[in-house]
């Protein structure tokens, strides 16, 4: 029993550790290249702004199906990150399994959708 807490407690270190050291890289890539990444944003929440106008004037023209699933990958990953965060925060180290990343990819996909279609991105 002292064997398997032992190697639980080493795990958990382990992922803390990782999950550490992932946020202090992800600071410094976005020190180093924020004005890009803010760049990038910007263009992608201005091209959100125009389709959203696009389909609210009446026709049915959007941007390219690339534009589209871009904008769905990105919203995506960021309701997994909030899941992931908020799961974390509260479960701690547990969350790190493949089970948690299924429910959390489960739950993220429908969010994704709803938000999409409430803001007006997405018609169908």
């Amino acid at each position: 029993m002292d064997a398997n807490f032992n190697l639980q407690s080493i795990l958990d270190q382990f992922i803390r550790t990782a999950v550490s050291d992932f946020w202090s890289l992800a600071k410094q890539i976005f020190f180093m290249y924020w004005p890009y990444i803010i760049g990038f944003f910007v263009i992608v929440i201005a091209g959100v702004i125009l389709q959203i106008f696009m389909l609210k004037s009446g026709g049915r023209s959007k941007l390219s199906a690339g534009f589209n699933s871009m904008v769905g990958s990105l919203t995506y990953s960021l309701f997994c990150l909030i899941y992931f965060s908020i799961c974390y925060w509260i479960f701690g180290t547990q969350v790190v399994d493949d089970v948690w990343f299924a429910v959390i990819g489960a739950i993220s996909f429908p969010s994704t959708g709803w938000f999409l279609r409430a803001i007006g991105f997405w018609y169908y």
